[in-house]
């Protein structure tokens, strides 16, 4: 049970919902506020679950940022960035990376490019986004805000080599994540 101090926002927070409970609730929201906002998370899904990047959006626009490296669309879907990390809640600069990315996207319309790997286990759509013209991992990396996540079996990221050149260039100057 809540205090009076302690206080819940509920518009920062971010809950993976198992599709078959969506699936579920679908009926339930019929003629109800939440019915083309359900329609359209399962939509993409389909998408997302059947790897299909003809269906998957080329452009969108940010709803909100969730954190330095995850957005969500207005459509509903959550977009991962590919190739990078950027530091979670509690953890140094993480308040800077999410300022950061909400500063680069939202509200904003973003172009997708997707690269070999579409979605995550947590049924994310993992692509980069490109704002004005900037691919805005590549500008997270540059400011230290991110950092350059390699697989070593895995295909090279597209934009792997840009990654790399920030990463350096951020390391070099000491920036953010590369401060000590």
């Amino acid at each position: 049970m809540m205090t009076n101090k302690q206080s819940f926002s509920s518009n920062n927070k971010f809950v993976l919902v198992p599709v078959d409970l969506l699936k579920n609730l679908k009926e339930l929201s019929n003629g109800t506020e939440y019915e083309d906002e359900v329609r359209k998370v399962l939509d993409s899904r389909e998408a997302i679950e059947n790897h299909d990047v003809t269906k998957l959006p080329k452009s969108a626009v940010v709803k909100r940022v969730i954190d330095g490296d995850t957005v969500e669309l207005f459509n509903g879907t959550v977009l991962r960035y590919v190739g990078v990390t950027a530091p979670e809640e509690n953890e140094p600069f993480a308040e800077e990376a999410t300022k950061l990315n909400q500063e680069l996207v939202e509200g904003k319309e973003i172009k997708l490019e997707y690269d070999n790997y579409t979605s995550d286990k947590f049924g994310r759509i993992l692509a980069y986004a490109v704002v004005d013209g900037k691919n805005v991992s590549v500008e997270l990396v540059r400011k230290g805000m991110a950092e350059l996540v390699i697989y070593q079996k895995r295909k090279p990221f597209i934009y792997q080599v840009q990654l790399l050149e920030a990463q350096e260039q951020a390391k070099k100057q000491k920036l953010g994540i590369w401060k000590n």
